[in-house]
């Protein structure tokens, strides 16, 4: 039997749901049967991503509808995760499959989770993370085995778009100058791609920021314009209005627009853990320290092995610096330089030269600010503090601290 003759073909690979659980006689896993599924389906779509179709949509407001099924396949599903709640005294168990919908509901996953009713909560969170861990390679991996037989453009740019956060994510520069190729062919094979858009903006947003193109202002342009298409295609993709906000306060000192962008990314996907990354950023711009470092503090905590950490443990780093805990912000600044020793932030060493200025460490400064001349031999406190749209009193914390360095004006 041919795997892709019937199977539809939509724009982001496949469509999915996680269905409302069954309840098996106990009243406390019906009310919990809802806010389970929604829980997994919020992880879910911090990965990279299927198009999610509403829990509620298969709910009847007391349980699972009757008709579910069948709206899965009203709706297109290709795939559907399903669970039962059994409740057994203090013992709660809970099973969870993994279905192709477009195959008859063919059963490609199943696990087993039991916690203790006392501890619901607890058990929901473990849930939804483990059954995310679990099902997203399974997706891929059966994706993978039949893409070659999808012909479709959609299915090639979603190719694309894939390959191309594997050399983003990787910061290895000829890897990472051949995502954006990647994705410009992504946005030719398919224009109304909302993520394509969404990750050419963040390439643009690390490129400047890693200084491997000759054209910042082009980039800054292209970084605007691709956020701007992927919020208008998908105004409801908290990834997409997540980098959208960085693009306008990073790149063009909005940072007002950005926090209202930042705010409703992660009221759409609070388990996204770049939405709190980057919302860190934009607190940070505005002098909101303290939160800044709760929202860098919560993308950890998400996905403590996400990729690109560095940019959350950057922000607490940086919040650190200027709520004027310097020996935090130090000790934050060494992990994050030996994250990509080959490719350190330049942005990362100047907060640091300004650490250790502030500290006195002039030795320590001096071979910093030596690593900083082999990236920008014309590195300047009016370069350094050009980039960043800081508030006036860190912008003059951050001046003394590197001309305390020795940083040359």
């Amino acid at each position: 039997m041919s795997l892709m003759i019937d199977l539809p073909k939509h724009q982001l690979g496949w469509r999915m749901a996680v269905l409302p659980f069954r309840s098996v006689d106990a009243p406390v896993g019906s009310r919990i049967a809802l806010g389970m599924a929604e829980e997994i389906s919020s992880a879910l779509s911090r990965f990279r991503a299927p198009r999610l179709t509403a829990s509620a949509t298969f709910w009847d407001g007391a349980g699972l509808a009757a008709d579910a099924l069948g709206r899965c396949k009203t709706y297109q599903l290709d795939y559907v995760v399903s669970g039962t709640i059994e409740v057994a005294g203090e013992k709660v168990h809970v099973d969870i499959n993994l279905l192709d919908v477009v195959f008859d509901f063919e059963v490609i996953w199943t696990e087993r989770f039991e916690g203790r009713i006392g501890d619901l909560f607890s058990l929901q969170h473990r849930i939804a993370s483990e059954t995310v861990f679990q099902v997203d390679p399974e997706l891929f991996q059966r994706a993978s085995s039949v893409e070659a037989q999808a012909k479709t453009n959609v299915a090639a740019a979603h190719h694309c778009v894939l390959a191309a956060i594997q050399g983003i994510f990787q910061l290895d520069r000829p890897d990472f100058m051949s995502a954006r190729a990647l994705l410009t062919r992504a946005i030719d094979l398919d224009p109304d791609y909302a993520a394509a858009h969404a990750w050419m903006a963040y390439w643009n947003i690390m490129a400047v920021g890693l200084g491997w193109m000759e054209n910042p202002r082009g980039l800054m342009s292209s970084a605007g314009a691709s956020a701007e298409r992927a919020v208008l295609l998908d105004p409801f993709d908290a990834r997409a209005l997540a980098i959208a906000g960085h693009v306008k306060a990073y790149l063009f000192h909005d940072v007002q627009s950005a926090l209202a962008l930042h705010a409703r990314a992660i009221d759409l996907n609070p388990n996204l853990p770049i939405a709190w990354t980057l919302s860190s950023w934009s607190k940070i711009y505005n002098a909101e320290h303290a939160t800044a470092i709760r929202h860098a503090m919560t993308s950890q905590s998400l996905s403590p092995r996400e990729p690109h950490i560095f940019l959350a443990e950057h922000a607490l780093m940086t919040a650190r610096f200027f709520s004027r805990h310097l020996e935090e912000a130090e000790m934050l600044a060494e992990i994050v330089l030996a994250q990509k020793p080959g490719h350190a932030h330049a942005s990362a060493l100047n907060v640091r030269l300004a650490i250790l200025g502030h500290m006195a460490r002039k030795d320590e400064a001096a071979r910093c600010l030596a690593m900083l001349r082999e990236i920008d031999p014309d590195v300047s406190i009016e370069k350094i503090v050009a980039r960043p749209p800081l508030r006036p009193e860190d912008r003059a914390f951050y001046i003394d601290g590197l001309q305390r360095a020795g940083v040359p004006r």
